[in-house]
């Protein structure tokens, strides 16, 4: 059903790294271990060609003995853009309306749907913006993360002329201190045996980064550094891994994960040892990066989610992601809309945890809940919507 790269990237929409076939499937065999899951995948047909993917998956969440099922899609956490797979050759209106339609008809198998990660002004965050006009209460649309990028060009001078001063000044500084130590070397992997090796060292780098801070890295469970493993194997195939190091007399010091296309490069993971913290090794690595990436002719060095100051030192531009939340009009879903609420909003969740710690309420609770989800034979559903 999915298309291979070549084809996907020429014959549909807005395609990105994320809508790799590989990815995708890499992406679900590490999810599928870890939660139980199953495909909601709406294919668009026409005369028995596929022209459309609407590529999502079902999870549930429980509270209080009651499912609630939640429609994601596939890739979603991991991948920085998420979007729909959807032909040049057709008006994307009607194939959005089409799979909207029916995903409206099949209301009864999901209680909420969650959509983050869409490029804002994309073609499916125009269309989810039409169908909200109205100031439907169903649907809610929020700015999520920044996701910072760098124009390039042939001329490496002129992409330079962007960065801070002070941190070109830094890099060079240091390079120059490395140099009169060692040999100072700026490698791409290029052969498939050489991933294994260069990735464990990014996993060792990046679990030493994150050790003994409340966010350790996940590469630190075996389960996330074989998805990696996996992930990179399947770009290499496509001609899609960028996989770059940073060696110091024959020691690797830092590690760049990406991806790329024909014209873009996407950073994704990057580790560097503590030993040469002190000479940046991070940032030479990353401006040697970037004046390859001149001379191999990309336009764009994409640094992908994140608003961390450092992005900004390296002159780059700001573009954003947004997140939509859908519910229908079954009081399951309207109850869970509640409980969506309550528990996003962080002035509440301290009231929450005392909530549920007295008897006495929980019992209320629980009638509250099993009164919502049997009145609706007595009540108008949009009518009960309003009220609540």
């Amino acid at each position: 059903m999915f298309p291979k790269w070549v084809k996907l990237k020429e014959e549909y929409q807005e395609i990105t790294i994320f809508q790799e076939t590989g990815w995708l499937e890499s992406w679900w065999e590490y999810k599928s271990k870890i939660e139980t899951i199953t495909p909601y995948i709406i294919e668009i047909r026409e005369h028995n060609k596929t022209i459309g993917i609407i590529p999502l998956y079902c999870s549930q969440e429980k509270f209080k003995n009651i499912n609630f099922r939640i429609l994601k899609p596939i890739g979603d956490e991991l991948s920085d853009y998420l979007i729909p797979i959807l032909s040049i050759k057709y008006p994307t209106d009607k194939q959005l309306g089409i799979a909207w339609k029916k995903i409206k008809k099949d209301r009864d198998s999901w209680d909420f749907i969650e959509w983050g990660d869409i490029p804002e002004n994309s073609v499916l965050d125009s269309f989810f913006k039409r169908q909200s006009k109205w100031k439907n209460p169903l649907i809610s649309r929020i700015r999520g993360h920044v996701c910072p990028f760098l124009e390039l060009n042939n001329n490496a001078e002129t992409v330079k002329l962007k960065f801070e001063q002070n941190l070109l000044n830094e890099i060079l500084k240091k390079e120059r201190k490395l140099e009169k130590k060692g040999d100072l070397l700026f490698s791409k992997v290029l052969a498939e045996k050489e991933i294994e090796p260069v990735m464990n060292m990014l996993f060792e780098f990046h679990c030493e980064r994150w050790a003994n801070t409340k966010s350790p890295s996940r590469f630190s469970n075996l389960e996330d550094r074989q998805h990696a493993l996996d992930a990179a194997r399947s770009l290499f195939k496509c001609n899609l891994l960028h996989l770059t190091y940073l060696s110091f007399n024959n020691e690797i010091i830092s590690v760049e994960f990406a991806m790329k296309d024909d014209k873009k490069i996407y950073l994704y993971n990057t580790g560097y040892s503590n030993k040469y913290k002190k000479y940046s090794v991070g940032n030479i690595m990353l401006y040697k990066l970037i004046i390859d990436a001149c001379k191999e002719g990309f336009d764009i060095l994409d640094f992908t989610r994140g608003g961390e100051n450092y992005k900004k030192q390296w002159g780059t531009l700001q573009k954003y992601n947004v997140k939509y939340t859908f519910f229908n009009f079954s009081l399951k879903s309207v109850f869970y809309k509640i409980l969506y609420q309550v528990y996003k909003s962080k002035l509440l969740k301290l009231y929450i945890n005392k909530f549920f710690e007295m008897k006495l309420l929980k019992s209320k609770l629980r009638i509250l809940i099993i009164t919502l989800l049997n009145v609706q034979q007595f009540f108008e559903l949009d009518e009960l919507l309003m009220i609540l």
